[in-house]
Order: C-alpha cells, then sequence, then structure tokens
C-alpha cells in the first residue's frame, strides 16, 4: 500500500516540475513597464527604451483610466522615427514585429492629462522565431 503512495507523489511531482518547465521556456520576456497616476491635469512625457532584434514579436498590455486630456502611446526607433502607435483604448493587448535591430523606445505622452495608465511590453517568445529560450 505504502508503494503505491510514493509512486503516487512520485508521479504528481513529475508532471508539476514538467509544467513547471514549460512555463519557464514559454513565458514572456519583460523588456520594460511604466505607469503613472496624475489627480490633476499635467502635460508630460515618460518612455522607457528596450532592445530588440528584427523578427522579435513585441506584446504590449495597456490598461488607461482618462478623466481628463489625452494620453498617447508611442514606439520609436533609435533614429526617432515613430513606428508604432497604440490605439486609445481602457485595456489593450497589441503585438508589433520589430523590423530592424535597434534600440526602441516607447514614450507615454500626457496633454493636460489626468488619470492612471499602466503598460507592459514583453517579447512574445511563443511567436517570435528568432527568440533565444
Amino acid at each position: 500500500m505504502q508503494k503505491k503512495y510514493i509512486i503516487f507523489i512520485s508521479s504528481v511531482l513529475v508532471v508539476a516540475v514538467g509544467i513547471m518547465g514549460i512555463y519557464l521556456l514559454t513565458r514572456p520576456t519583460v523588456l520594460g513597464s511604466m505607469g503613472q497616476t496624475y489627480l490633476e491635469q499635467v502635460t508630460a512625457t515618460s518612455d522607457i527604451s528596450f532592445w530588440g532584434e528584427a523578427g522579435n514579436r513585441v506584446k504590449f498590455v495597456f490598461e488607461s483610466e482618462v478623466t481628463s486630456g489625452s494620453l498617447d502611446m508611442t514606439l520609436y526607433d533609435v533614429d526617432g522615427n515613430a513606428v508604432y502607435t497604440l490605439d486609445h483604448a481602457k485595456e489593450l493587448v497589441s503585438y508589433f514585429t520589430l523590423e530592424r535591430s535597434n534600440t526602441y523606445t516607447l514614450a507615454a505622452k500626457c496633454d493636460n492629462f489626468a488619470g492612471t495608465y499602466q503598460i507592459f511590453v514583453y517579447l512574445d517568445k511563443a511567436n517570435t522565431p528568432t527568440a533565444s529560450r
């Protein structure tokens, strides 16, 4: 009877380790995040930069609550060219494939903005053929 329990517990542990291993290999890599809360209207810009390789698929997870003013999220390449603009939304998951290996900057431009926002930028390893695992 005791041997059955040992075999059962060993099987459960092997399955748990396997699931954890798969998760660790496929989870997205965080490239950066930023967020702000403004109780009064402000005009400001915040940004984060990250390195990306050509062909990498980047995932943006964005949440906002705009009380007043406007909030624009734009991705720029190293030359300052806008390469991607996130849609205005309360909640958004969006993807973009990088065309060049370069440093990219995501800028949050607040114009007379009051409210809150939070954004996370991930390397989508599961859908990026060039991502190192």
